[in-house]
C-alpha cells in the first residue's frame, strides 16, 4: 500500500473532467472475473464505527460520488485516501474538506481482477459508503450483491472443507438470513454487521472455491414459509438437541421450524460436551456487574425445558427470601458465550465452585452445523438438511417471495 496522499486542488479540478459514467447500481449482475451472476438485492453491511481515521485504497482507481449519483471526483490508481470526520461534521478526506456527510466510493474494474477496494488494508467486492453520523463517528459501510456477499461469509461461518452437501445448506441459511434483515428495512442505513451480531463477514478474502460452488448451486434459494423468508438462526453445536427459540429468546414466538429436534449427529464436534468451573464470587460479580444483585446469592434453581433440555432462565435466592431470575442466554453473556457455551446444562456445587456440566456451543436455534456436517457424510442431501433442521418451512427462490422477515 502506498503512503497517504493529500489530494492537490489543481489535480482535483483536472480530475472532475474524468468521470465516469456509470453510477451505483441496485444490481449486481455479473463481473468477468467470476462474480456470481444472478441478480440480487444491494446489501449494506458496515465494516467499522469509530472515530478513524481509517484508509481506503484503490488499487485500480475508483469514482466518488455523491448521494445524487453525480460524480464529485475520479480518483488515480494506487491511491489512498484517509478518512477523518471535521469538526463541522462533514468528511475529511487527505486532509481536504468535502463538504459532504457521506459519499460512495465505486473502484473501477481492474481488468483480469475483480472491482476492489481495500478497508484498512482488507479488499471487497462491491462499493463503499463512507457516512458521517451525528454522534460523532464514522461509518464504512460495503454496498454488495446479495450472491457476492456470500463469498464472504460462508468460509467464515462454515468449514469449507466440510462435504458439499453441508456447506449447500449453509449457502441457503445465511442468504435467507442475510435477505430477512434486509427486509425489515430495505432502505437502512445498513442492514447487517460483519461480525457475529448477524454473520462473519471477511470479504474478498475470504472467498473459497468450494463454498462459492456452493453458492452457485444453490443460487437464490431461501428457506420460507407462510410466504415470507424467514429469520434463519443457526449455531455450531447442539449437543444433542436443538432448542426452542423461546428457550433462548423467552418473548418470542415458537413456531414448527422454531421448535427444536433432536440431533444425534453433532458427536464429533469438540464441543459436544463440555465442563466449566467458576467460583461463587465470579458468578455474583458477574450478576452484580450486570445489575442483577446487590448481595451475594445463597441458593440457585435452574427452570428447564425437559424436552429439550434446555435452562430457560435461572432463580438466584437472595439474604431474606428474595429472589432474582436471569435467562440461561443473559447468564451466558454475564459468564462469557466461550465460557459457558450453550444452554444445555446442568449444574452442582462443590465447595466454593459452581461446576457446570454442559453439551453444544451457540444459541442452539435453527441449523446445527456440525450436525448438518454429520448429515452430509452420512449421503443426506442438503435439502434434507434443512428440512430436518426446520421443519415446517419450505425451500423457494427469494425473487419469488415478498422477503419479510419473520417478525413483520
Amino acid at each position: 500500500m502506498s503512503q497517504p496522499n493529500r489530494f492537490n486542488p489543481i489535480i482535483l479540478l483536472f480530475l472532475t473532467f474524468l468521470l465516469v459514467v456509470a453510477g451505483c447500481r441496485e444490481e449486481i449482475d455479473s463481473d468477468h472475473d467470476g462474480s456470481i451472476k444472478e441478480s440480487s438485492p444491494e446489501l449494506r453491511v458496515l465494516l467499522f464505527e469509530g472515530e478513524g481515521p481509517l484508509v481506503v485504497s484503490v488499487p485500480d482507481g475508483a469514482v466518488i460520488r455523491n448521494d445524487d449519483g453525480e460524480a464529485i471526483y475520479t480518483v488515480p490508481p494506487r491511491y489512498d485516501l484517509v478518512f477523518r470526520q471535521g469538526e463541522s461534521g462533514g468528511l475529511l478526506v487527505n486532509g481536504e474538506w468535502l463538504s459532504k456527510r457521506r459519499v460512495t466510493i465505486i473502484p473501477k474494474d481492474g481488468g483480469d481482477e475483480p472491482p476492489r477496494l481495500l478497508v484498512a488494508g482488507s479488499p471487497y467486492r462491491g462499493s463503499l459508503l463512507v457516512r458521517s453520523t451525528e454522534a460523532g463517528s464514522l461509518q464504512f459501510i460495503n454496498r454488495i450483491a446479495t450472491e457476492d456477499y456470500l463469498r464472504g461469509v460462508l468460509p467464515r461461518e462454515t468449514f469449507a472443507s466440510w462435504p458439499a452437501d453441508a456447506l449447500r445448506a449453509q449457502a441457503v441459511v445465511s442468504r435467507s438470513y442475510a435477505l430477512a434483515r434486509y427486509a425489515e428495512e430495505p432502505k437502512a442505513i445498513y442492514h447487517l454487521h460483519a461480525d457475529i451480531s448477524s454473520q462473519v463477514y471477511g470479504g474478498y478474502f475470504s472467498e473459497d472455491p468450494r463454498t462459492d460452488a456452493a453458492i452457485k448451486e444453490t443460487g437464490g434459494e431461501v428457506l420460507a414459509a407462510d410466504g415470507r423468508i424467514i429469520t434463519t438462526f443457526f449455531h455450531s453445536t447442539c449437543g444433542g438437541h436443538t432448542a426452542a427459540i423461546d428457550d433462548v429468546w423467552l418473548d418470542a414466538e415458537r413456531r414448527p421450524f422454531f421448535s427444536g429436534v433432536e440431533c444425534p449427529w453433532c458427536v464429533d464436534s469438540t464441543n459436544h460436551d463440555w465442563t466449566l468451573t467458576v467460583g461463587y464470587d465470579d458468578v455474583y460479580r458477574a450478576l452484580a456487574t450486570g445489575g442483577y444483585l446487590t448481595a451475594p446469592f445463597i441458593g440457585l434453581q435452574p427452570k428447564t425445558n425437559s424436552r429439550t433440555g434446555r435452562v430457560r432462565s435461572v432463580v438466584f435466592i437472595t439474604e431474606g427470601g428474595g429472589s432474582v431470575e436471569v435467562s440461561g442466554n443473559e447468564l451466558r453473556r454475564l459468564l462469557g458465550y466461550s465460557e459457558l457455551k450453550s444452554t444445555r446444562f446442568s449444574f452442582t456445587a462443590s465447595g466454593d465452585n459452581l461446576i457446570f456440566t454442559g453439551e453444544g456451543y451457540g444459541h442452539g436455534v435453527g441449523l446445527c452445523q456440525w450436525g448438518s456436517r454429520g448429515m452430509a457424510a452420512a449421503d443426506y442431501g442438503y435439502k434434507e438438511i434443512l428440512n430436518y433442521y426446520y421443519p415446517g418451512a419450505g425451500i423457494a427462490q427469494w425473487s419469488a417471495i415478498a422477503p419479510v422477515s419473520l417478525g413483520e
